[in-house]
């Protein structure tokens, strides 16, 4: 585990084979983010990225969901001291290469996506209702948007953009 200076502890595993994943950028981009989020409390991060048979069983025995998904975000700090966070973040680039093709962006990027989705989670976001899932997700954009202006990420060639939505039909 690295340890950052505002005692902000990352550490990056990739658990699949598939997609190669810059764990030194993954590293950096969730200090970045969390140095923001979480300035005023020390953490305690992990992240993984899995393979979509890996993900889908963690999805079925701890959400009770069948198949993969993006992410999956722990927050593990009930044990841990009062001013800390503990959490975990798990990413599918199976599902996330899937979704870049619906939306004409790079794998890559939506993993990105989705950690900056899981720091939001462990911020307090919450995407269940219809309102605080439209505020989750102008966050969301703010934050890609900003991680463009900072780091160097991979890109697909110019190509009709499928429009994201920001707002999802009620469960």
């Amino acid at each position: 585990m690295v340890k950052h200076s505002k005692q902000h502890c990352v550490e990056v595993r990739n658990r699949q084979k598939k997609w190669p994943m810059d764990r030194s950028q993954v590293h950096a981009i969730s200090l970045w983010v969390a140095g923001s989020l979480f300035k005023d409390r020390d953490m305690d991060l992990s992240v993984q990225f899995l393979s979509s048979a890996r993900m889908a069983e963690i999805n079925q025995s701890f959400l009770g969901h069948e198949g993969p998904t993006d992410v999956i975000t722990f927050d593990l700090s009930e044990e841990a001291p009062e001013d800390t966070l503990v959490g975990e973040i798990l990413i599918c680039p199976d599902v996330a290469m899937a979704f870049s093709q619906s939306f004409g962006t790079h794998w890559y990027e939506e993993c990105m996506r989705y950690l900056i989705h899981g720091l939001l989670h462990l911020a307090g976001f919450d995407d269940l209702e219809p309102e605080p899932r439209r505020l989750m997700k102008r966050h969301e954009h703010r934050w890609v948007r900003r991680m463009h202006e900072h780091f160097s990420l991979p890109k697909n060639p110019p190509s009709a953009k499928a429009r994201r939505r920001t707002s999802f039909p009620s469960k």
